[in-house]
């Protein structure tokens, strides 16, 4: 098995990234809805980057605001400051349209290619921009040398940050791949991760792809993370990990190289 180190390859992205942002000063806002645990220690993270980046990071965080109204008032008002980065972070409380505040980010601003008009550049190779977990992905399998040529690709999840544009990904690139989501019948999907040369998840459903799944020299991008007993998981189980040829760890995996992809397209 060998683990691919994250950390190491979002080091050289922001290598990159910090020489630019020494030239270009920039400034972002992050915002937050609700209370959510898991979204403050994100922007937490992201924040600090943007301080090592030497990037002003601004956090907003109204965790009574919830209707779609009172968050479109607060967006504008955010965007009237003409920001080079605005970022939402989710999941949003019940009652706020996710879509509506998303796509009320300019696209110029929108560095975490979740609005339908920023999708639709990136869908179409129209923009330098892409989603940061897609983003992510595509610089593992650059820096890790990962073939894709006549390779079975399964892709599980077809959720809004990482498996549609991922799917996105690799549909503008031409490059074939099956789709395992919670539609999918249970022998399919057996089938399908039994014969998967290379596995890219991302449901955040913990420890739900385990060894009796899986064939040897298998290929695993873990880009599901949620909490289980306190502590922070993937979808894959780490009983998986002595079959793969290769494998991203969560935590520092996919992540770190997420949160560095957001930063480099805040220059894009």
């Amino acid at each position: 098995m060998n683990k691919i180190d994250g950390k190491t390859i979002a080091e050289d992205i922001l290598r990159d990234v910090g020489v630019i942002a020494n030239v270009m000063q920039k400034r972002v806002c992050f915002i937050q809805f609700g209370d959510d645990a898991s979204s403050t220690a994100f922007i937490a993270r992201k924040q600090r980057v943007a301080n090592q980046m030497g990037i002003q990071a601004d956090v907003i965080h109204e965790p009574s605001i919830n209707t779609t109204e009172a968050a479109l008032t607060l967006l504008a008002e955010v965007v009237s400051h003409e920001y080079d980065g605005i970022v939402v972070q989710l999941p949003l409380p019940y009652g706020i349209d996710t879509d509506e505040v998303l796509n009320a980010i300019p696209v110029a601003q929108d560095i975490d290619v979740l609005g339908t008009e920023s999708l639709q550049l990136f869908e179409r190779s129209q923009s330098e921009r892409m989603p940061p977990v897609a983003g992510a992905v595509n610089a593992i399998i650059v820096s890790a040398q990962i073939d894709l040529i006549e390779k079975h690709i399964v892709l599980v999840g077809k959720g809004k940050l990482v498996g549609a544009p991922i799917a996105m990904l690799f549909d503008r690139s031409g490059i074939p791949y099956d789709t395992v989501d919670i539609d999918t019948p249970e022998d399919e999907k057996i089938r399908l991760l039994a014969e998967a040369d290379i596995i890219i998840s991302g449901t955040g459903a913990p420890h739900s792809i385990t060894a009796d799944m899986i064939k040897e020299g298998v290929v695993l991008i873990d880009a599901g993370t949620s909490e289980h007993q306190g502590v922070l998981v993937g979808d894959i189980d780490p009983s998986c990990y002595d079959k793969a040829l290769l494998y991203t760890p969560v935590p520092g995996g996919v992540g770190p190289v997420t949160v560095a992809v957001l930063f480099k397209n805040l220059f894009s």
